[in-house]
């Protein structure tokens, strides 16, 4: 099975790539706490997108407003990551542009579903 091309799908696939990037030079005592629920977190946002894709109707509705939760739940454990220097200013600035950018397209078709 292919996976969707849209900008959502690209844009969550990217940002969670340049996640895992980070999140391994996050220090090893942090990983079994922090550093996992972060992942999974990231992880679990791309996998309701997924699902909701398969979907239609109530069921797409319900799973994009989980996906919506899951992101801001992502973007308050990020600034953790900033508050504990794990994530310099440019990197976090980074992550809010993406938020912003996934959040946008998320909204759209969060709209769109609900008619």
């Amino acid at each position: 099975m292919q996976l969707p091309d849209t900008p959502l799908f690209v844009k969550t696939h990217d940002f969670v790539l340049w996640l895992l990037r980070h999140t391994q030079r996050f220090p090893k005592n942090l990983r079994h706490s922090y550093t996992n629920r972060v992942e999974g977190a990231a992880f679990e946002f791309e996998e309701l997108l997924l699902m909701a894709n398969a979907h239609r109707g109530r069921e797409r509705l319900q799973l994009l407003t989980r996906a919506d939760g899951r992101l801001v739940c992502l973007r308050a454990l990020l600034r953790y990551s900033y508050e504990m220097r794990l994530l310099g200013a440019h990197q976090i600035q980074h992550a809010a542009d993406q938020f912003d950018q996934i959040g946008r397209l998320l909204g759209a078709w969060l709209k769109g579903t609900d008619r």
